[in-house]
Formats: C-alpha cells, structure tokens, sequence
C-alpha cells in the first residue's frame, strides 16, 4: 500500500527523498524488508503521487513529462549523481506546487 496518499504527504514525501536519496533513508528495524525504504519504493512513491494531482495540474501534456522527469532523477540518483537527482526531484516539485502567475 503507498504511504502517499494525499497531495500533502506527497510534499512532504518529495522533501523527504531530496534529504534522504539516494541512500540515507531511515532503518526501520520492526518493518520487513520489503517494506523498508529504498531508492526504488521512493521513486515508486513519487510515481503515485502524480496520480493523486487535480487534473488541472496533472495535465495530459504534463503527466509525461512529470514521468520524464523522475526517470532522469532516479538514473542520476543510482549514477551517484546526488546533486543532479535532488534538482531534478524539485523541478517535479515545482511542476505540481509552484504557482504561474
């Protein structure tokens, strides 16, 4: 089951993977491992967050590139590229918060 499941978690979850990717998510010793966080369930993460957007903000035109986006940061994150993946993650994030005047 996601942990993003509100447009809020998901601000606060895309913080979360710029703090934390591409290796320092917290160990959780009472959870499973398969439920521990990782670089690939973040990222998974994200992904369903863009299926929480109004659809005003989760445009067709939008949404692939929104995809587009996080494939990059993920490739950069598991290249050890940290600083090019935290930008990337926060054009996504600017893509859904940031407001055009």
């Amino acid at each position: 089951m996601p942990h993003v499941r509100t447009i809020d978690r998901l601000y606060n979850f895309i913080g979360f993977v710029i703090l934390r990717a591409p290796d320092q998510f917290p160990v959780e010793d009472y959870l499973e491992d398969h439920e521990k966080m990782n670089l690939e369930k973040a990222f998974e993460e994200l992904r369903h967050g863009i299926l929480l957007l109004d659809p005003e903000v989760g445009t067709p035109e939008k949404v692939p590139v929104m995809h587009s986006i996080l494939d990059e940061a993920y490739k950069a994150y598991r290249a050890g590229d940290r600083k090019k993946g935290a930008y990337l993650v926060q054009d996504f994030q600017d893509m859904i918060f940031k407001r055009e005047d």
